[in-house]
């Protein structure tokens, strides 16, 4: 049995984490924590993330929390393709990795749960109305950076695309991109590679069950 261990469920943050274990091509046991069985709320599971919140990673002994951290503590432990090769290519890494948690996650979330993810009586059409405003200024300034490369960093795939990927992966079942070519192009090679799809499949068939 592999010591590392996802803590969540796969329709939580968890499956930000799923997705950059599919990617390394890294074994690791899937702990169901969540809200149902308020096993979230668990002193088992405040043990390992003391503010009652999923995802957890514990890795042998050691065990850390918040889902974009965890993805960068694999990258650079397992390195590969991923990994930032310079220290440019490192700080623009975390650079994407701040903007995607601290300014695109929010509004482009709060789009998706008032336009497709809530009960029809639960949306707010104004709300967003606002959040998709600012999230396509976001967008704009996303298209810009992305100029003639195919990814963030360049030619390839790495952290800065699977963290970015990671805040839209719910969002952009349904957010329009048409203006935003370079974003388009982008999110079409991030989201058809193995890794994305299987973890698309995995969240579906457990949104279903």
């Amino acid at each position: 049995m592999s010591t590392l261990k996802i803590y969540g469920v796969p329709i939580s943050r968890s499956i930000s984490n799923i997705w950059a274990a599919l990617e390394l091509g890294l074994e690791y046991e899937s702990v169901p924590i969540g809200w149902d069985d308020n096993s979230i709320y668990s002193d088992e599971y405040r043990r390992i993330n003391p503010n009652a919140r999923v995802p957890a990673l514990k890795d042998g002994d050691f065990i850390m929390w918040e889902s974009l951290a965890i993805n960068w503590y694999l990258v650079k432990k397992h390195g590969g393709a991923l990994a930032p090769r310079t220290l440019h290519e490192e700080a623009h890494a975390l650079q994407w990795t701040l903007w995607a948690a601290t300014q695109l996650e929010k509004p482009a979330m709060q789009w998706a749960f008032n336009s497709f993810i809530l009960e029809p009586h639960e949306r707010r059409a104004d709300v967003a109305a606002r959040a998709l405003e600012e999230t396509r200024v976001l967008l704009k300034v996303m298209d810009g950076a992305l100029g003639d490369a195919p990814y963030l960093l360049g030619d390839r795939f790495t952290l800065a695309d699977l963290n970015v990927g990671c805040v839209l992966l719910r969002p952009r079942q349904q957010l329009d991109l048409s203006d935003f070519a370079r974003v388009r192009a982008w999110d079409k090679a991030v989201f058809e590679r193995p890794g994305a799809k299987t973890a698309w499949s995995i969240r579906v068939a457990a949104s279903s069950g």
